[in-house]
């Protein structure tokens, strides 16, 4: 946990005033420009470290750990810290007198967990506390999914798993991609979309990084990132300093890296630990130091360690009727408990062997053999309390066909270039023609993915529709299902209900260009009308420099 904390600090001064440069001095103040003035940034503890120290308070106080008992600390410690950065959405959720999860996927839920994977037992049960944490807030699918890969990573790390595991489990339970290109991955974490090139009205398999304006603070980039930094670096300081020079959301993306390198590298160096003792207040360091005594010092048991040791366990290079894994001769346990679950059905192979395997396996040329398939029959493998364990699985014969990949990804770029027009079209009638995206406060509109299309009503998430990563296949999120958003009186309508193209396609055009369903409020005021109203109450002076500054040409086709 305090490699949390450690990290919050040292990334708050770049938060808003991003730095690519490694090798900045550490919890000093910097300089940037803001609104046309130049301003400065300073060291400070963030909401990051709150809800972390929030989480950490109630893992020591309520042994039945009951999530009305978690909402109530977080609320309590939220009020007394509102000064500390919290996103607008989290902060009525602080706010207010009966606060519901509200959709979000983004980082707070995977970044205050490191207290519940430091003090679980099992990984199962790292998951699961990890999953109620996130809960109470973040219930989108991807707000959870990034607390619970946060949980899993930090929880290996402290518990002997190597580096090469991680990244394993992180890609093959979780997803995420950790081998894009670190400029594309920056770019990203900068706010901009990645969208095709469209050269004739062909898509020409080219891309290019549009900007938006805001950074990004996902799970679906952040979470990746962090864990990117953690792998990359060689001790604490490293890992958190390249976390810092990513750019985009500093603190958070170094919060979660200091999170995982603290455990795997034995804990926060001294001089570090000295610096950010600094910047917390009494309460603060009386209960990280409270949560270390208790918690920290503990040694659990009943999980066999593993050496820190690069090596290519837990690889899957064949399924098929036999499966062949590759395990090193010192994992022992591994090699048994594989042995006891697969019987005759296993053949175990050394890493040294694996050349002469691969080569033998491509000279088959049979269904069902692959290599390093991204959906492997048992995706990762963990040996505790005596006990195998598997986090997830899919057999072989469920495995989706080339053919239905491929028509989901036709059908979703369909859907892409609709949505595109959609978009446009509800830009243009509120003025603006630019090639920039507007954020409705509270209109429907559709914001635009490389794996997914969503649609937001203001800050609420309506629905996506996207490349399912573990399948391949089209798959609908239904927003407005997941719970109430009593603080805005009403309740979103779920955009998708259909997963046909058609039916797709219609609900994006009449949600967002009120083709008879597209009513915002009580009074059925029409989504173009909410939409106009949106811009004409905005305060992006962007967005109104962007509106005023439009040629009189422009204005003239609109008319």
């Amino acid at each position: 946990m305090l490699g949390a904390v450690a990290g919050d600090i040292i990334g708050s001064p770049y938060e808003w005033n991003n730095t690519n440069d490694r090798y900045f001095e550490l919890c000093r103040g910097t300089r940037g420009w803001s609104r046309g003035h130049e301003v400065s940034y300073h060291p400070r503890f963030t909401d990051d470290t709150v809800m972390t120290l929030a989480v950490a308070r109630w893992l020591m106080s309520d042994k039945d750990r009951n999530a009305s008992r978690l909402v109530e600390i977080m609320q309590s410690m939220g009020r007394e810290y509102l000064d500390r950065g919290f996103a607008p959405m989290f902060r009525r959720w602080i706010e207010s007198d009966n606060p519901r999860p509200y959709n979000s996927y983004g980082n707070g839920a995977a970044m205050r967990i490191s207290p519940v994977a430091m003090t679980a037992q099992s990984l199962p049960e790292a998951i699961a506390l990890a999953r109620m944490t996130a809960q109470v807030s973040h219930s989108h699918p991807e707000g959870i999914k990034g607390a619970e890969a946060m949980a899993q990573a930090i929880w290996m790390a402290g518990h002997g798993r190597s580096k090469d595991d991680i990244c394993f489990a992180m890609t093959h339970d979780f997803g995420y991609d950790l081998d894009m290109p670190e400029e594309d991955m920056k770019a990203l974490l900068a706010g901009c979309v990645k969208e095709p090139v469209i050269v004739n009205g062909e898509d020409i398999g080219q891309f290019y990084f549009r900007e938006t304006g805001r950074i990004d603070s996902s799970c679906q980039n952040t979470v990746p990132a962090a864990i990117r930094a953690f792998l990359a670096g060689d001790g604490f300081e490293d890992c958190v300093r390249r976390a810092v020079a990513y750019g985009g959301d500093s603190d958070t993306i170094a919060s979660m890296a200091g999170a995982l390198a603290a455990p795997f590298y034995g804990g926060v160096p001294e001089k570090i630990t000295g610096m950010c003792n600094v910047y917390l207040d009494s309460q603060l360091r009386s209960l990280m130091e409270s949560f270390e005594n208790s918690f920290m010092l503990r040694k659990t048991s009943s999980t066999i360690k593993i050496e820190h040791k690069k090596d290519d366990s837990f690889k899957i290079i064949k399924a098929a009727d036999r499966k062949i894994y590759v395990a090193p001769s010192y994992r022992k346990e591994l090699i048994e408990a594989l042995k006891v679950r697969f019987g005759e059905d296993i053949r175990i192979i050394k890493p040294s062997e694996m050349p002469d395997v691969i080569m033998e396996l491509s000279k088959q040329e049979k269904d069902g053999t692959y290599l390093e398939d991204s959906r492997p029959d048992i995706r990762t493998i963990y040996f505790q309390d005596g006990e195998f364990r598997t986090s997830a699985t899919m057999s072989g014969p469920n495995l989706p066909s080339q053919r239905s990949r491929e028509e989901s990804r036709r059908e979703f770029l369909e859907i892409v270039d609709y949505a595109r027009q959609v978009k446009r079209k509800l830009q243009q009638a509120c003025g603006y023609h630019g090639e920039g995206s507007i954020h409705f406060a509270n209109a429907y509109f559709p914001e635009i993915f490389s794996e997914r299309v969503e649609i937001w009503k203001g800050d609420i998430f309506a629905g996506s529709v996207g490349i399912d990563p573990s399948s391949g296949l089209l798959r609908i999120n239904q927003g407005g299902d997941f719970g109430p958003m009593e603080w805005f009186g009403e309740r979103t309508d779920s955009v998708f209900n259909s997963v046909s193209l058609d039916s797709i396609k219609e609900s994006i055009g009449r949600y967002c260009l009120d083709e008879g369903i597209g009513i915002c409020d009580a009074n059925r005021t029409s989504n173009v009308e909410t939409a106009n109203r949106d811009v004409a109450n905005s305060k992006d002076s962007k967005l109104i420099d962007a509106i005023d500054n439009i040629p009189n040409r422009q204005q003239s086709i609109k008319r």
